[in-house]
Protein backbone atom coordinates (compact mmCIF):
# COMPACT_ATOMS: atom_id res chain seq x y z
CA UNK A 1 0.00 0.00 0.00
CA UNK A 2 2.96 2.51 1.21
CA UNK A 3 4.61 1.73 -2.20
CA UNK A 4 1.28 2.45 -4.59
CA UNK A 5 1.10 5.41 -2.41
CA UNK A 6 4.27 7.03 -3.20
CA UNK A 7 3.51 6.32 -6.86
CA UNK A 8 1.05 8.13 -6.84
CA UNK A 9 2.25 10.79 -5.09
CA UNK A 10 4.92 10.76 -7.27
CA UNK A 11 2.93 10.51 -11.08
CA UNK A 12 1.17 13.59 -9.23
CA UNK A 13 3.48 15.80 -8.56
CA UNK A 14 4.55 17.20 -12.60
CA UNK A 15 2.70 17.53 -15.44
CA UNK A 16 5.41 15.87 -17.30
CA UNK A 17 5.41 12.44 -18.94
CA UNK A 18 6.14 10.46 -16.17
CA UNK A 19 7.57 6.47 -16.55
CA UNK A 20 7.71 4.36 -13.03
CA UNK A 21 10.49 2.03 -13.07
CA UNK A 22 10.73 -1.16 -10.87
CA UNK A 23 14.32 -2.12 -9.93
CA UNK A 24 15.96 -4.89 -8.02
CA UNK A 25 17.60 -3.03 -4.96
CA UNK A 26 21.39 -4.13 -6.12
CA UNK A 27 21.01 -2.19 -9.88
CA UNK A 28 19.11 0.87 -8.37
CA UNK A 29 22.89 3.20 -8.34
CA UNK A 30 23.88 2.08 -11.69
CA UNK A 31 19.94 2.47 -12.83
CA UNK A 32 20.07 5.80 -11.58
CA UNK A 33 23.18 6.86 -13.63
CA UNK A 34 21.99 5.81 -16.89
CA UNK A 35 18.64 7.72 -16.20
CA UNK A 36 21.22 10.61 -16.09
CA UNK A 37 22.94 9.60 -19.29
CA UNK A 38 19.30 9.04 -21.09
CA UNK A 39 18.44 13.13 -19.50
CA UNK A 40 21.44 14.17 -21.19
CA UNK A 41 20.98 12.34 -24.53
CA UNK A 42 17.12 13.38 -24.51
CA UNK A 43 15.74 15.96 -22.47
CA UNK A 44 13.95 16.04 -18.73
CA UNK A 45 10.42 15.89 -20.78
CA UNK A 46 10.13 12.42 -19.14
CA UNK A 47 10.14 12.26 -15.17
CA UNK A 48 11.53 9.11 -14.19
CA UNK A 49 10.75 7.69 -10.86
CA UNK A 50 12.71 4.34 -9.79
CA UNK A 51 11.27 2.24 -7.36
CA UNK A 52 13.68 -0.26 -5.64
CA UNK A 53 13.37 -3.26 -3.63
CA UNK A 54 14.00 -7.16 -3.71
CA UNK A 55 12.63 -8.81 -6.96
CA UNK A 56 9.89 -10.57 -5.62
CA UNK A 57 8.21 -7.69 -4.09
CA UNK A 58 8.20 -5.99 -6.93
CA UNK A 59 6.78 -8.95 -9.03
CA UNK A 60 3.91 -9.32 -6.50
CA UNK A 61 3.21 -5.61 -6.38
CA UNK A 62 3.13 -5.79 -10.48
CA UNK A 63 0.81 -8.58 -10.33
CA UNK A 64 -1.19 -6.86 -7.66
CA UNK A 65 -1.73 -3.92 -10.38
CA UNK A 66 1.04 -1.49 -9.39
CA UNK A 67 1.26 0.88 -12.06
CA UNK A 68 5.07 0.53 -13.22
CA UNK A 69 5.90 0.52 -17.07
CA UNK A 70 9.55 -1.27 -16.52
CA UNK A 71 11.05 -3.53 -14.68
CA UNK A 72 14.43 -4.30 -13.84
CA UNK A 73 14.22 -7.97 -12.02
CA UNK A 74 17.29 -9.69 -10.75
CA UNK A 75 16.95 -12.69 -12.26
CA UNK A 76 14.72 -14.56 -15.52
CA UNK A 77 12.00 -16.18 -13.26
CA UNK A 78 10.31 -13.68 -12.21
CA UNK A 79 9.83 -11.46 -15.47
CA UNK A 80 9.31 -14.71 -17.33
CA UNK A 81 6.16 -15.29 -14.78
CA UNK A 82 4.84 -12.24 -15.28
CA UNK A 83 5.15 -12.58 -19.20
CA UNK A 84 2.51 -15.87 -18.64
CA UNK A 85 0.49 -14.69 -16.10
CA UNK A 86 -0.15 -11.33 -17.35
CA UNK A 87 -0.05 -12.15 -20.80
CA UNK A 88 2.57 -9.47 -21.92
CA UNK A 89 3.61 -9.60 -25.53
CA UNK A 90 7.11 -8.64 -24.93
CA UNK A 91 10.20 -11.02 -24.01
CA UNK A 92 12.05 -10.40 -20.95
CA UNK A 93 15.97 -9.39 -22.11
CA UNK A 94 19.13 -10.05 -20.22
CA UNK A 95 20.12 -6.30 -19.19
CA UNK A 96 23.29 -7.65 -17.15
CA UNK A 97 24.69 -10.84 -15.75
CA UNK A 98 24.67 -10.30 -11.62
CA UNK A 99 27.38 -12.04 -9.84
CA UNK A 100 27.58 -13.31 -6.16
CA UNK A 101 30.40 -12.33 -4.07
CA UNK A 102 31.11 -13.49 0.00
CA UNK A 103 32.69 -10.47 1.69
CA UNK A 104 34.61 -10.97 5.12
CA UNK A 105 36.01 -7.81 5.69
CA UNK A 106 37.68 -8.72 8.66
CA UNK A 107 39.70 -11.38 7.77
CA UNK A 108 43.12 -12.12 7.33
CA UNK A 109 43.15 -15.99 6.63
CA UNK A 110 44.77 -16.94 3.64
CA UNK A 111 41.72 -19.83 2.75
CA UNK A 112 38.87 -19.86 0.75
CA UNK A 113 36.28 -17.33 2.44
CA UNK A 114 33.71 -19.88 2.33
CA UNK A 115 35.20 -21.98 4.47
CA UNK A 116 36.07 -19.29 6.92
CA UNK A 117 32.43 -19.22 7.49
CA UNK A 118 32.63 -22.33 9.64
CA UNK A 119 34.51 -19.98 12.24
CA UNK A 120 32.11 -16.64 12.17
CA UNK A 121 29.07 -16.26 14.07
CA UNK A 122 27.12 -13.90 12.02
CA UNK A 123 26.48 -13.67 8.13
CA UNK A 124 24.19 -11.16 6.56
CA UNK A 125 21.80 -12.66 4.04
CA UNK A 126 19.28 -11.80 1.70
CA UNK A 127 15.94 -13.00 1.91
CA UNK A 128 16.03 -16.18 -0.16
CA UNK A 129 11.89 -15.71 -0.50
CA UNK A 130 12.05 -12.60 -2.40
CA UNK A 131 15.32 -12.06 -3.43
CA UNK A 132 17.47 -13.68 -6.21
CA UNK A 133 20.91 -13.31 -4.18
CA UNK A 134 19.83 -14.52 -1.19
CA UNK A 135 18.42 -17.83 -3.04
CA UNK A 136 21.87 -17.86 -4.70
CA UNK A 137 23.64 -17.86 -1.26
CA UNK A 138 21.35 -20.48 0.23
CA UNK A 139 21.73 -22.68 -2.37
CA UNK A 140 25.89 -22.52 -1.88
CA UNK A 141 25.54 -22.41 1.98
CA UNK A 142 23.32 -26.13 1.17
CA UNK A 143 25.34 -27.23 -1.18
CA UNK A 144 28.98 -26.72 1.19
CA UNK A 145 27.20 -28.02 3.81
CA UNK A 146 27.62 -24.95 6.11
CA UNK A 147 25.46 -24.62 9.17
CA UNK A 148 25.77 -20.90 10.32
CA UNK A 149 25.54 -20.00 14.26
CA UNK A 150 23.38 -16.97 12.95
CA UNK A 151 22.27 -15.42 9.73
CA UNK A 152 20.65 -12.09 9.44
CA UNK A 153 18.08 -11.83 6.23
CA UNK A 154 17.67 -8.21 4.99
CA UNK A 155 14.98 -7.08 2.76
CA UNK A 156 17.23 -7.14 -0.24
CA UNK A 157 21.24 -7.68 -1.49
CA UNK A 158 22.07 -4.03 -0.88
CA UNK A 159 21.18 -4.49 2.82
CA UNK A 160 23.21 -7.34 3.33
CA UNK A 161 26.15 -5.56 1.58
CA UNK A 162 25.18 -2.58 4.30
CA UNK A 163 25.25 -4.99 7.30
CA UNK A 164 28.58 -6.50 6.41
CA UNK A 165 29.91 -2.71 5.54
CA UNK A 166 28.87 -1.17 8.85
CA UNK A 167 30.03 -4.12 11.15
CA UNK A 168 26.54 -5.65 11.82
CA UNK A 169 27.78 -8.66 10.66
CA UNK A 170 30.75 -10.22 10.75
CA UNK A 171 29.88 -12.06 6.88
CA UNK A 172 28.09 -11.29 4.15
CA UNK A 173 26.29 -12.70 0.90
CA UNK A 174 26.88 -9.52 -1.28
CA UNK A 175 26.66 -8.90 -4.96
CA UNK A 176 29.93 -7.76 -7.16
CA UNK A 177 28.69 -4.46 -8.12
CA UNK A 178 28.30 -3.33 -4.76
CA UNK A 179 32.15 -3.97 -4.25
CA UNK A 180 34.34 -1.57 -6.82
CA UNK A 181 35.24 0.10 -3.95
CA UNK A 182 36.39 -2.54 -1.40
CA UNK A 183 39.22 -4.70 -1.33
CA UNK A 184 39.28 -5.27 2.29
CA UNK A 185 39.24 -8.84 3.95
CA UNK A 186 38.15 -12.07 2.08
CA UNK A 187 36.38 -12.15 -0.57
CA UNK A 188 35.20 -14.85 -2.88
CA UNK A 189 33.14 -14.53 -5.92
CA UNK A 190 31.06 -17.41 -7.25
CA UNK A 191 31.69 -17.36 -11.33
CA UNK A 192 29.81 -20.65 -11.70
CA UNK A 193 26.47 -18.90 -9.91
CA UNK A 194 25.67 -16.14 -12.21
CA UNK A 195 22.43 -14.50 -12.24
CA UNK A 196 20.64 -13.16 -15.60
CA UNK A 197 19.31 -10.13 -14.73
CA UNK A 198 16.31 -9.46 -17.04
CA UNK A 199 13.74 -6.82 -18.18
CA UNK A 200 10.38 -6.84 -18.87
CA UNK A 201 8.58 -3.86 -20.61
CA UNK A 202 5.01 -3.45 -19.52
CA UNK A 203 4.13 -0.69 -21.06
CA UNK A 204 5.02 1.23 -23.89
CA UNK A 205 5.38 4.52 -22.50
CA UNK A 206 8.80 2.57 -21.44
CA UNK A 207 9.92 1.85 -24.44
CA UNK A 208 12.37 4.45 -24.91
CA UNK A 209 14.59 3.53 -22.15
CA UNK A 210 14.10 -0.13 -22.42
CA UNK A 211 16.15 0.42 -26.00
CA UNK A 212 18.78 2.68 -24.56
CA UNK A 213 19.45 0.33 -21.70
CA UNK A 214 20.24 -2.39 -24.15
CA UNK A 215 22.30 -0.11 -26.40
CA UNK A 216 26.13 -0.26 -26.98
CA UNK A 217 26.82 2.59 -25.37
CA UNK A 218 24.88 1.61 -22.02
CA UNK A 219 26.01 -2.26 -22.09
CA UNK A 220 29.69 -1.30 -21.64
CA UNK A 221 28.54 1.16 -18.90
CA UNK A 222 26.70 -1.69 -17.38
CA UNK A 223 29.52 -4.21 -17.70
CA UNK A 224 32.05 -1.08 -15.97
CA UNK A 225 29.97 -0.67 -13.02
CA UNK A 226 30.70 -4.51 -11.87
CA UNK A 227 28.30 -6.67 -13.85
CA UNK A 228 28.69 -9.09 -17.09
CA UNK A 229 26.54 -9.05 -20.27
CA UNK A 230 26.12 -10.61 -23.48
CA UNK A 231 28.28 -10.60 -26.12
CA UNK A 232 25.01 -10.63 -28.35
CA UNK A 233 24.03 -7.54 -26.78
CA UNK A 234 27.28 -5.57 -28.54
CA UNK A 235 26.75 -5.12 -32.11
CA UNK A 236 30.43 -3.63 -33.74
Amino acid sequence: MALLLALFLFSCSENKSTINVAVASNFEPTLNQIVEKFHQQNGNDIKINIIAASSGLLSNQIINNAPFDLFLSADIEKPQLLEKQLNIKNKPSVYAIGQLQLWIPESKLDIECLMQLNSIKTLAIANPQTAPYGMLAVNILNESNIQMEKTIQTGNVSQAYLYTKDGLTQAGFVAKSHMQKENSGCIQTFDNKALSQSMLLLTDAAKELYQFILSNEIQKFIQQSGYLILDSNIVE
